[in-house]
């Protein structure tokens, strides 16, 4: 089943290898880390190991890159910023509510990696911290998404592409889930 829906990217990386993940993660491709993962699981092409190597080099390259932008193009990248209010706005309040925790976890939320490392390059923040928090990030990341392709192939892809086709019947299924559990709380009370 993956093959057939992901048949381009799997032929991409059974044609170009490790070349075509470091790519693939520093444009953050999650999709590209669990097809590595689960052609790793089926020995072709990739190890494990070598997989969340290649794919923490690519997303580090590429955070400094976008760090780096922020940091020495701040005009352009405010002018960047405030083409994108909503995802400006979002990633202020988060960095100032919950601080370095966004460093390690923006990479998890989608449409806010971008934004969150453009605003830290272009607030002074301290960059050997932001390094440090980065890559504990990075970490997380490569061996999360790299693990579900490895371990569930198959079955967590096909439950991705289910829940971005199905976003709404998955939000209110989520809502439903954290309104049972919320009840069932206060009723213990």
């Amino acid at each position: 089943m993956v093959v057939d829906i992901f048949s381009f990217p799997v032929h991409l990386l059974l044609a170009h290898g490790y070349i075509a993940l470091f790519i693939w993660s520093v444009l953050e491709g999650e999709i590209g880390l669990m097809l590595a993962g689960w052609l790793a699981s089926e020995h072709r092409v990739f190890t494990y190991e070598n997989v969340v190597m290649v794919a923490m080099a690519g997303a580090a390259i590429g955070d400094l890159v976008v760090f780096f932008i922020g940091r020495l193009f701040e005009k352009r990248a405010r002018k960047w910023l405030d083409a994108h209010p909503k995802k400006k706005r979002a990633a202020i309040a988060w960095l100032k509510k919950w601080g370095a925790f966004v460093i390690v976890f923006e990479r998890f939320i989608y449409g806010t990696h971008i934004p969150i490392l453009l605003t830290i390059g272009m607030s002074g923040y301290d960059f050997f911290k932001f390094l440090l928090f980065d890559l504990i990030g990075i970490v997380l990341w490569a061996f999360a998404f790299v693990s579900i392709g490895y371990f569930f192939g198959d079955s967590a892809i096909n439950l991705i592409l289910f829940a971005q086709k199905n976003i709404f019947a998955v939000l209110f299924i989520f809502a439903a889930f954290i309104l049972i559990f919320f009840s069932n709380n206060e009723d213990s009370k």
